[in-house]
């Protein structure tokens, strides 16, 4: 596959050859038109398509032409051709065609095409295959964005899932192992930490990651009493509570990226608590 700078190379150089090509037609032009032999039918050619008219009189011999309008005037066909280059080569290519020699047939002879043909196929291969990465670069990202999604979602449930199983134990055993809850925090804090751009995306993810409950059991006494059912359900209570804020919250980190640009632009760097409140 094309690297984006040999693409970008590839490009300049299809486009310069494009150039060069149109270049050598006009260069073509310019030999055959203005040729001792084709002199009077150039004139003649531009006569015909009312370009130019017929000076009157003998002002400036058989080999000038009048141009009509502001800045016109009589003028040799070598002056014409430089000052009025456009209706020169409409004349030009009138004349080759009706000779037989399209513009730019000599520069173009050999080969299948020549090097007209080979710049044009040239230009046409490196676009398509400019456009071909793009196109894979696009789904590339989006499939990675996607994949990311689905992680993040599963990591959330998991979370709550096994929270709910620990908090509802811890109200009937204050003893109850912490462990498998620390570990689905870790594994839903790494994923958080790998949440792309833009900057305040990525600052409302650590702050959530920073603030997920139940980075320690919850108490089994507090100021030398032990709690009794009543007060530990109340404190399940409130970690469910911050549980259901935080899946909230993790669900806003999908939002497009746009989002958040804009919201850096509103001033995000003051804090954000959980559920999207200014603090």
């Amino acid at each position: 596959m094309f690297g984006v700078p040999v693409l970008a190379l590839l490009l300049l150089s299809a486009t310069a050859g494009r150039a060069a090509a149109d270049s050598g037609k006009s260069d073509v032009r310019l030999v055959y038109c203005l040729a001792d032999e084709h002199r009077r039918d150039l004139r003649d050619a531009a006569l015909r398509i009312g370009v130019v008219r017929r000076p009157a009189g003998a002002a400036g011999g058989v080999g000038a032409v009048e141009v009509p309008g502001r800045g016109g005037g009589v003028l040799s066909l070598d002056e014409w051709a430089e000052r009025h280059r456009g209706d020169f080569e409409r004349a030009c290519d009138a004349l080759m065609a009706a000779a037989g020699d399209p513009p730019g047939a000599s520069a173009d002879q050999g080969g299948s095409g020549g090097l007209g043909g080979f710049l044009d196929g040239a230009y046409l291969l490196v676009t398509g295959a400019a456009l071909t990465l793009v196109g894979q670069m696009t789904e590339r990202i989006s499939a990675e964005r996607r994949t990311r999604g689905r992680q993040l979602a599963a990591a959330v449930r998991e979370f709550r899932r096994i929270a709910w199983l620990y908090l509802a134990a811890y109200e009937q055993d204050p003893e109850t192992g912490h462990g498998e809850v620390l570990r689905a925090r870790e594994a839903l804090s790494g994923l958080l930490a790998q949440v792309p751009g833009p900057a305040p995306r990525r600052e409302a993810a650590r702050r959530i990651a920073d603030s997920l409950p139940l980075s320690d059991g919850l108490p089994r006494s507090r100021n030398g009493h032990l709690l009794q059912p009543h007060e530990r359900k109340s404190e399940a209570d409130g970690v469910r509570t911050m549980l259901d804020r935080h899946t909230r919250d993790v669900a806003d980190l999908r939002r497009p990226a746009p989002v958040w640009w804009v919201r850096g632009l509103r001033g995000s760097g003051r804090s954000t608590s959980a559920g999207g409140q200014r603090e």
